[in-house]
């Protein structure tokens, strides 16, 4: 047999190993849907999508999904109710490390390519009118994984019929129906609208793998009619928000990951997808923003309108080897011109002489005064 027959051969089989290790590009997942009183209603129509389509499905029962690196969105409609809907976090399954020992590289990689390598969660429970993000991680044997107490976005109909996110639940991020009227009133009143010495804003940062929080404060201590001057000069922007430098990151990881002209260049969130490369310090990302919708989302601070934009690439630390997938959700007010909600995922692939790296962290804005 020639090396190139041989090698051809040897191809097959490891690909052949590939698909028995990983157990296929699909796995079964049963869906129940009950009411926000806890009553069970099956046969809700569910539609489940990710990056390699959409798959139909009905409550009460079980389908197979599509395995894939991409998170899978799941919505169900059941007459007479909100909908019912969450984000289910795609995560490495056994199959990769499997892989690794046995495929090496080219098996890992057909693997990732494919979405064999990775698994969503197998039994969900969605509550009508509530969106929620759900990880297999908090998944028990033999039990349905729904959101914990507080943990849900809860959505409630608005006029004509559409679902829309509404009130806060327990401290996190929710969104609300704010009648057009009061809203113009509160915003024309509100702190932070308008930018003086003294203005403040708090932002509570969480690690959320020690659950450690602390508060930074930014405060306005230099303004006029081309820059504002934060903290010593440890931020600096236009009036309109664009970000003219981050001396300090005091906000962690949103500060580093904030791109020069910051999130609203030239005076305005950008529209569409666009990429994000740049370093800052040891870090080096290559992202790409994607823009979602406006909402009214309400945090500590008050309720505000927020554009929501989806952060997604690689991380490099340290040097070109030691990197990691990242994915962020920001919300920015444009009203307050600045981030009001971020929280961030990022962690090494590899751990080449030993260099390491895990982020896990939220920022939220909790008061804004004027002095």
């Amino acid at each position: 047999m020639s090396r190139v027959a041989a090698g051809t051969a040897a191809l097959v089989l490891l690909c052949s190993g590939c698909a028995s290790i990983t157990q296929g590009t699909t796995h079964s997942l049963r869906i129940d849907t009950e009411t926000a009183q806890g009553q069970l209603i099956d046969g809700a129509d569910c539609s489940l999508t990710n990056d390699q389509g959409m798959t139909v499905a009905r409550s009460g029962g079980a389908t197979l999904v599509r395995r894939s690196s991409k998170d899978l969105e799941v919505r169900c409609t059941s007459a007479g109710q909100p909908d019912a809907s969450a984000r289910l976090v795609s995560r490495a399954n056994a199959g990769l490390a499997g892989n690794i020992l046995f495929g090496g590289a080219i098996g890992a990689a057909l693997d990732h390519g494919s979405g064999a390598a990775y698994t969503y969660p197998t039994w969900i429970k969605l509550v009508f009118g509530e969106y929620a993000v759900l990880d297999r991680r908090d998944e028990r044997e033999g039990t349905a994984l729904a959101a914990a107490p507080g943990m849900a976005m809860a959505v409630a109909p608005a006029a004509g019929g559409t679902a829309t996110p509404a009130v806060v639940v327990a401290g996190a991020l929710s969104t609300a129906a704010v009648p057009a009227a009061a809203a113009s009133a509160a915003t024309a009143a509100r702190p932070g609208a308008q930018l003086a010495r003294g203005s403040s804003f708090d932002y509570q940062l969480v690690e959320r793998t020690t659950q450690n929080a602390r508060t930074v404060t930014l405060r306005v201590d230099r303004i006029d009619d081309k820059q504002v001057s934060f903290n010593s000069g440890a931020r600096v922007e236009r009036p309109n928000g664009e970000l003219i430098r981050i001396a300090s990151p005091l906000l962690g990881e949103l500060d580093s990951v904030t791109p020069p002209g910051g999130w609203m260049p030239g005076g305005r969130v950008p529209r569409g997808m666009w990429p994000i490369k740049f370093s800052r310090g040891s870090k080096q990302y290559d992202l790409t923003a994607q823009v979602g919708g406006e909402h009214t989302i309400r945090v500590p601070a008050g309720s505000f309108t927020a554009v929501r934009i989806e952060i997604e690439g690689w991380l490099s630390q340290g040097g070109p080897h030691v990197r990691g997938p990242y994915r962020a959700t920001l919300w920015v007010s444009q009203e307050l011109r600045r981030p009001i909600r971020f929280e961030v995922k990022s962690r090494t692939t590899t751990n080449t002489g030993g260099a390491f790296f895990m982020i896990d962290e939220t920022a939220e804005l909790i008061a804004i005064a004027n002095d």
